[in-house]
């Protein structure tokens, strides 16, 4: 077949190297030849004699339409071939083309994963630069709060106000720096909490005063109208975006006043407004200072700067359902605009949480500044502080004593805080540990939020500088006495007096059921353990300690998954010193005994709903 093929091939090439009207010739020839001899051997084989007149008959006809037969079969074959070349030419160009777009895929494919690559590398170095950076930065902070709460003189007080609020207004700025990757990365988003907005802004105005002292400048706050004490919002960000407005008018106004004007309206709807009676803006620039490192030439105060702290307030605003925008007049002054939207929240308040006292703490931190400014705050509410600075010391620790709540920092010289939350999790799944109190991140990272640190085994973050509010919001939500109910969810689910709704909502369906399913394989031990630890007492009531941390762990347990009536009432087994203890101490056990299981099945009907 092949044979064939290229005989046919070769016919072909001959053809067209030869011409049409060569070979028309020459066919024509050939075939007079043919036609000539098959009819005289027919004729003699058949009659037995040959007619020439016939024969010449014959050969008149064939020339005559024989040349037009063998000119168009060249024709047909020479544009067969034709045809038959540029399909060969464009299926070769084809094969090219697809090889070219496989290499170019391949390309493309090796560009994204060296992209992917570049932005893992940023955000690993911008986390490194997050801790690095923010770790004296964030005790600064943390000691200048310290000793502004101690006897100063005047002048001492305000060297430390200043060293303060350059220290909170560097770490404004480097917000805006971190926030940088998130937007590229496309990470921004908002930590809604109940935030007291008044309080809130009476910080910004405490900060503010100290702020425009320096250029003799006046501050104002006017609240026009009248705000919920609470509010659904990130105040933090909100915090950043009045800030970078606040200072840029302070940056850019050498004598007059800058006020805050604070209202709300319908809707949800809250505006603030900063203005100055600074150098001011000329109209053709108003929207291009919210872009990314845009600076205004034509004013050589206003070309100072980084260009990122307005566009990054832009996006904050617009993620916070509002906008930020200007009005301003050359000479006369600007007048920034902020709207948002925030929810009104019915919550308790963050200084009337019910606080657990004489907690014992794990805090594991490697760096001396943190570590004064942490221990600090903490003994101060009352608790206990065993300080461990790396991972093994903070496992041996662990293993030693029984912790209330364990502070985990990320980046430890042996190892990270999420290895260690890992390794506890793990010894305590495997049934060597018998108690996992709450696993706390404390770190000075702002590159994740609070899922990821879950996702990586913690149960909530701390950020660094140490706030003595969220402190106790941290607290009161893993250890507190009592329950708050989470009003901000769209369907709302029935209050439970009994059950910690708001840690449950943070925990996840997932991950409490899992813990969960933990607690109620793990109570059976324990109430084994505490009515054996509860019948030597009852022989030897030196053995009472024994009872004491038994119940301490069971506390520990039912808190961690927000079961609060159980947790309350192992409290109550707990506090040994209270008057009636020895009393009561007998119905408590046998009420734990026998209802334990009801608060239990509050949480699994809860988890249905």
């Amino acid at each position: 077949m092949r044979y064939l093929k290229s005989l046919a091939q070769r016919y072909i090439d001959w053809l067209i190297r030869l011409g049409r009207f060569k070979f028309s010739l020459l066919g024509i020839f050939l075939l007079a030849i043919f036609a000539l001899s098959l009819q005289i051997l027919l004729s003699l084989f058949i009659i037995g004699d040959i007619y020439w007149i016939d024969i010449a008959r014959s050969i008149i006809f064939g020339l005559m339409s024989a040349p037009f037969v063998i000119y168009f079969f060249a024709v047909l074959v020479e544009r067969l071939e034709s045809s038959r070349i540029q399909l060969s030419r464009s299926v070769t160009e084809l094969k090219k083309e697809v090889s070219e777009r496989k290499q170019t895929e391949n390309k493309l494919s090796i560009a994204l994963d060296n992209l992917e690559e570049i932005h893992r590398d940023k955000s690993n170095l911008m986390a490194t630069i997050s801790h690095e950076l923010r770790t004296p930065l964030n005790g600064i902070i943390g000691l200048s709060r310290i000793l502004l709460d101690g006897d100063l003189t005047p002048e001492q007080q305000s060297y430390l106000k200043t060293i303060n609020v350059s220290a909170v207004n560097l770490g404004h700025i480097f917000s805006d720096i971190i926030d940088l990757n998130k937007l590229d990365t496309k990470r921004l988003e908002l930590n809604l909490q109940p935030t007291n907005l008044n309080a809130l802004l009476n910080d910004i105005q405490n900060f503010a005063v100290l702020m425009v002292e320096p250029k003799n400048l006046k501050f104002s706050l006017e609240i026009t109208s009248n705000l919920p004490d609470l509010l659904y919002l990130d105040s933090a960000r909100l915090s950043q975006i009045l800030w970078n407005l606040i200072a840029n008018a302070v940056k850019f106004t050498e004598k007059g006043e800058i006020k805050l004007l604070v209202s709300s309206s319908e809707n949800n709807i809250y505006h603030f407004s900063v203005s100055d009676t600074g150098c001011g803006i000329a109209q053709c620039e108003w929207d291009n200072i919210f872009k990314m490192y845009y600076q205004v030439k034509e004013n050589k105060n206003r070309s100072s700067g980084s260009g990122i702290g307005l566009a990054i307030s832009k996006n904050i605003a617009l993620l916070m359902q509002g906008d930020l925008w200007v009005e301003s007049q050359i000479g006369k002054g600007s007048t920034f605009h902020l709207s948002i939207q925030a929810k009104e929240a019915h919550s308790v308040d963050s200084h009337t949480f019910s606080q657990p006292a004489n907690l014992s703490v794990l805090l594991v931190e490697d760096i001396e500044l943190n570590i004064v400014v942490a221990k600090n705050v903490l003994e101060k509410l009352g608790h206990r502080v065993d300080v461990a600075m790396n991972g093994k010391e903070a496992i041996q620790l662990f293993e030693r004593n029984v912790y209330d709540i364990v502070l985990l920092d990320i980046k430890l010289p042996d190892m990270s805080g999420f290895d260690i939350a890992t390794h506890l999790r793990r010894k305590y799944e495997e049934g060597i540990y018998d108690f996992l109190p709450p696993l706390v991140a404390f770190t000075a990272n702002v590159m994740q939020n609070v899922k990821e640190y879950q996702a990586k085994g913690m149960d909530g973050v701390l950020r660094k500088p140490l706030a003595l509010n969220e402190l106790k919001q941290c607290f009161h939500l893993f250890l507190g006495d009592d329950s708050i109910t989470n009003t901000f969810n769209e369907v709302e689910k029935p209050s439970h007096q009994s059950l910690n709704i708001e840690l449950i909502e943070l925990l996840g369906k997932a991950q409490t059921e899992q813990n969960l399913m933990l607690f109620k394989k793990m109570m059976p031990l324990y109430l084994q353990e505490l009515n054996n630890a509860f019948a030597a007492y009852l022989d030897d009531p030196s053995v009472q300690k024994d009872v004491v941390d038994i119940a301490h762990k069971i506390k520990g347990a039912a808190g961690s998954i927000g079961l609060v009536a159980l947790q309350q009432l192992a409290e109550k087994i707990q506090c040994n010193q209270v008057l009636n203890w020895k009393d009561n101490i007998e119905n408590w056990l046998n009420e734990l005994n026998t209802h334990w299981q009801t608060n239990v099945k509050e949480l699994e009907d809860y988890l249905k709903l």
